[in-house]
């Protein structure tokens, strides 16, 4: 058998990111091979992968990463179980390593490739097999400006919540104004902050299966009424329902005696041209965890 050398173990460390017991024990079955090593570790952190997968992933953060002209950004929620795993150096720099991939990846990331570790998905093996829990990134999103505009973003102190939102401008000099500026940091917390959350821009833009869930609820609401006026009934509490969760339509965190449609033209005034809120994302971990774990959006 091949002599197992300190060199070859801490070598194998910084290849793999494992235990130091776990590299000498699996340097020792490849009989001193790193490549082969590498490839039991990688099977053998698959074969634990598909065993951690059930265990719910409710803990963890969520990461952005912004271009240095602030027009694109890339966002992203990454789970685990625990929070001492949420915590730990090496989960947060893959989270931010990931949030570095959305800002120029749009779309499913899985198969992106991951500096020498091979995709993201063999990269979240690999986080998986050194903490020992199941680790799913839940959610993506890459927001981008073709012109004019400013992407920004709010994160909570807890790492656990944020939001990140495009902006267009008319101009380049609105652009580039404080106005602008603090708009974007307004809007992200608010974003956060508001009770109950927006899940759009605007109306036209909520999901039709969420406005059908939501109708067929006001219905059962006004099940004791004459059946002739309960379409009524539930017509009127969706278009209330609309203005709750669309967040032009929303009372101003801030100020409620604006809503953000009036922030986002004062501001606009402000800075003499025109802000259109383009998109936006909100995260919170764990919010759509089930039992199973999460999901990929």
């Amino acid at each position: 058998m091949a002599e197992i050398t300190a060199g070859a173990v801490n070598e194998f460390r910084k290849r793999t990111g494992l235990g130091l017991m776990e590299c000498k024990a699996l340097l020792k079955e490849a009989d001193g091979d790193l490549k082969k090593a590498e490839i039991l570790a990688k099977e053998r952190g698959l074969k634990n992968a598909d065993k951690r997968a059930g265990r719910a992933a409710k803990a963890g953060r969520v990461e952005v990463a912004l271009a240095p002209d602030f027009r694109s950004g890339g966002f992203i929620d990454l789970n685990c179980e625990t929070d001492f795993v949420a915590r730990n150096e090496d989960f947060r720099g893959v989270a931010k390593a990931l949030a570095n991939l959305a800002l120029t990846h749009d779309g499913d990331l899985k198969g992106v490739t991951f500096s020498d570790i091979g995709t993201v998905a063999d990269a979240l093996v690999a986080l998986n097999a050194r903490t020992g829990e199941n680790v799913v990134l839940a959610r993506s999103a890459h927001l981008a400006l073709s012109g004019p505009g400013r992407v920004d973003s709010y994160i909570h102190h807890d790492g656990k919540q944020g939001a990140v939102i495009a902006v267009s401008s008319s101009t380049e000099a609105a652009a580039e104004s404080d106005a602008l500026k603090q708009l974007v940091k307004d809007l992200t917390m608010h974003i956060v902050a508001a009770v109950p959350a927006p899940v759009c821009v605007r109306r036209d833009e909520v999901p039709a299966s969420l406005v059908e869930e939501q109708k067929k609820i006001f219905l059962a609401q006004a099940a004791d009424k004459p059946e002739q006026i309960r379409e009524k009934i539930a017509t009127g509490k969706l278009n209330s329902w609309y203005g709750e969760v669309t967040l032009l339509d929303q009372p101003f965190v801030k100020d409620p005696a604006k809503t953000i449609r009036d922030i986002v033209a004062e501001a606009s005034k402000t800075a003499g041209g025109t802000f259109i809120v383009e998109k936006f994302a909100r995260y919170v971990v764990g919010e759509n965890v089930e039992s199973t774990g999460s999901e990929d959006a």
